[in-house]
Parts: structure tokens; sequence; C-alpha cells
């Protein structure tokens, strides 16, 4: 990991500089494919290994990894590292368990980025076997040590309610809130039950809670990354010019070569209208590509920059891979909305979105916005620039006539000139 990072280092791909030797390798691990996949999701790879090594042990295997890839997660949810493990035998509607405060260290995670804002809450998870998660839709009431038992806050209940497995015990108690690795006991968890649980193990996991503008920067960063890979892709082809376009994206990510900056929206907006602009021939190029046998020719297009949840002028254009239309909708105002959601759709056609890998940022729209930051409404042309309707009717000198057609429900149609 050190050597790789090195070499980074040497090239001047980061100038993040190479965490001690004592930070451990998943965290490292971590560091660099921020560095060399800029917004992509770590927690895809994370799951992955957890299906690989959960499908590959053997019988005489000591310890089996929880399923933590079959739980009910959104994009806007990290999982970083299992904290705490332990095996339970409830025979009862009131249960404990006991877990020692320097497991609770929320820092170890984030080791060799003590600066960064990282939100990182204890999720707590109880499961009936270790491929079968449980859902708390029976618990009733948690206490930490001594204290009175508390109901379920709001915001647990509604958590249960979407589906989701976890609970947050972050703020239960200052105890837990403030534990390091220098903390010494243990905090005592008991969960009352309408029934009796069928709970074998109990894990806590420390998970990054990302607020809807680190996720908004996030896909910025991942719509850059695939300027990026399209360009460096196709330069592979002309040795010549790898060399060249190698150099250029050296150049576009050295400004966001810290990990924090991956977090910061200004940053990555920069970035990619800084990578659209250098490679937006290379992203548009069908050199190479076999021809379809049909042309579809686009016509002029009144676009709405309007967002459909706020009606407001979007800001951070976003769009499904899915979606036929060219409407976009803003993306920070989507993920203030469906965040807690498993179930994203497209406010405009409502098809299905399965997580943020399924959204990009519309670059042209992007550059619309920038160059017209007052229209509602803007014209895309032929060529999918944009301009706005009011430009092209004073270069012509004229009024342009548009045809209205108009359905009933009869299926007739009538037609008018303005």
């Amino acid at each position: 990991m050190a050597e790789i990072h090195h070499y980074l280092l040497q090239k001047g791909i980061t100038t993040e500089k190479c965490p001690n030797t004592h930070i451990r390798q998943g965290d490292h691990s971590r560091v660099l494919i921020s560095i060399l996949f800029p917004g992509y999701p770590i927690i895809k790879a994370s799951e992955q290994h957890y299906r690989e090594m959960r499908e590959s042990r053997t019988y005489q295997a000591k310890t089996i990894d929880l399923a933590y890839d079959r739980l009910p997660t959104t994009d806007q949810y990290e999982r970083l590292d299992e904290l705490f493990r332990t095996e339970v035998d409830w025979h009862q509607d009131k249960v404990s368990v006991r877990i020692p405060l320097k497991r609770l260290n929320r820092a170890t995670v984030v080791e060799g980025h003590a600066s960064s804002d990282f939100n990182v809450r204890l999720f707590l998870y109880l499961w009936s076997s270790e491929r079968l998660p449980w859902l708390p839709d029976t618990l009733q009431q948690i206490a930490i040590d001594d204290e009175d038992w508390q109901a379920l806050t709001e915001t647990d209940q509604g958590s249960i309610r979407f589906g989701f497995h976890q609970l947050d015990i972050t703020d239960k108690s200052p105890t837990i809130t403030k534990a390091n690795r220098r903390s010494t006991g243990e905090v005592c968890l008991r969960l009352a039950f309408e029934g009796l649980p069928r709970v074998r193990h109990v894990s806590v996991c420390a998970v990054w809670e990302k607020k809807p503008e680190e996720l908004t920067a996030q896909l910025y960063a991942q719509t850059a990354s695939l300027y990026l890979g399209q360009a460096l892709e196709r330069s592979s082809r002309q040795p010549a010019k790898a060399s060249e376009v190698q150099q250029q994206a050296i150049e576009l990510l050295k400004p966001c070569g810290n990990q924090n900056d991956k977090l910061n929206l200004d940053k990555m907006e920069t970035l990619l209208v800084a990578c659209g602009q250098t490679f937006w021939e290379a992203w548009n190029s069908h050199e190479g590509e076999e021809e379809e046998e049909e042309v579809v020719v686009m016509e002029e297009e009144y676009v709405s920059v309007m967002d459909p949840i706020l009606l407001s002028i979007i800001q951070h254009p976003a769009r499904c891979i899915f979606c036929t239309h060219s409407t976009c909708f803003d993306a920070n105002v989507f993920f203030k909305f469906q965040v807690t959601s498993m179930n994203w759709q497209c406010p405009i056609c409502c098809v299905k979105i399965r997580g943020i890998q399924d959204l990009y940022i519309d670059y042209q729209t992007k550059v619309a916005l920038n160059k017209y930051p007052n229209q509602d409404r803007l014209l895309k042309q032929k060529d999918n620039t944009y301009t706005t309707p009011s430009l092209i009717e004073s270069n012509n000198g004229t009024k342009r006539t548009h045809e209205i057609i108009t359905i009933h429900d009869e299926g007739s149609k009538r037609l008018k000139q303005i």
C-alpha cells in the first residue's frame, strides 16, 4: 500500500501524504481507492468483499463474516468497519449486552485523516444467524447501564418503518459518544422487546452518514471520473497521445488531491466543468464504434430548468441513466428528500433508481445554467447545446411560430398557429 501511495505522489497524481505506518490496511486501501477512483462508492467494494469471503469459507473456518451485504441500506450510509460482535442466547423479552468502551472508538476508522469531517455513527445490528439480519420492529425500549428505560426516538422508529435494520446508538449515552481508544470499562446496553427476540448475534459497526451536500459532491466526482475514464480509454489506442491525456488528467485532479476535497461541493463542481471542457470532444466521439442502422435526428426542444420538487431553479442538474427526457432535477434537493428512503425514483418520470451509480450530472445543462442563471427554461438545440429563446428570436429578428398540438379524449387533434 505504501509503495503504491509513494508512486502516486511521485507522478503528481495526489498531494496527500502517505499515512503513518500504524494505519490499518483497510483504512489505507480506502484512501487509495478515493484517489484512483474519485466518487466511487467504496461500500460497493466492501459488500463484494463480504460476499466473496462468505461464499469461499471452508468448514474449518473459525469465524464466519456476517452478511452485511444483505442489509437494506442507501448511499447515505457507507459502512466502514465492524467494531464489535458477540453471540447471545436470549430467552426473555428484556435482555442486555455488554460492550467494551474501547471497541466503540469511532476515530479508528478514519485513522490518518484526523482533519476529516466524517460524521461517523455507531449502528447496532441484530442477527438471527450469520446470514440473516433481524429487523428490530418489536423493540420497544432501550436503556444504558442503570439509566431509566426510554422509548425509541421518532428517528429510530422511522428508520425501522422504512425497512432499515440498524439502531443508531451513538447519542444514546454520553459514555458511548465520548468513547475512545483510551476508554476503560464497558457499557451495558439493555433492550426490551415485545415478545421473545430470535437473535443469535449482536454487532456494532462504524458507519459514515453522508450529508446531502456530500452525496452531491460524490455525484460530481463520479461524473468527472466518467469523463476522465472515457478519455484515457480512447487515448490508449494512440500511444503518442496517451501520455498527453494522462498528464491532462493529472493536472485536473491536482487541486482535489486531499481526502477532504472529495467532500467539497464547490471543488467537485469545478472539477466536473474542467473535465467537461477538456474531454467533451472525446466523450462524444464515436470513433471505432459500430454505426447503428437507425439515425435519430434531434429537433430543437424547450427544456425547463425548474426543479420538479421545490419548483426553484436547478443548481445541480442530475438525471438517471435510464431516463429518456432532457429535463433534469436538482441533485442536492433530491438527496434531501429521498435519502431516508430505500426506494429512489426519478421525480420526473418515476423510473427506479438503484443508487447513486445510476445518476450523473448533466454537463451541458450545468454549463447552460452557469451562463444563463436567471432563466426558468432553455432551448436545447440540435447539437445538444443550450441557449435562451429570447436570444434566438433577437438573432432572427422575428418572432418564431410553433405548432401546438392539442390532443382530445376522442383521439382527434387540432392545430393552432401562434
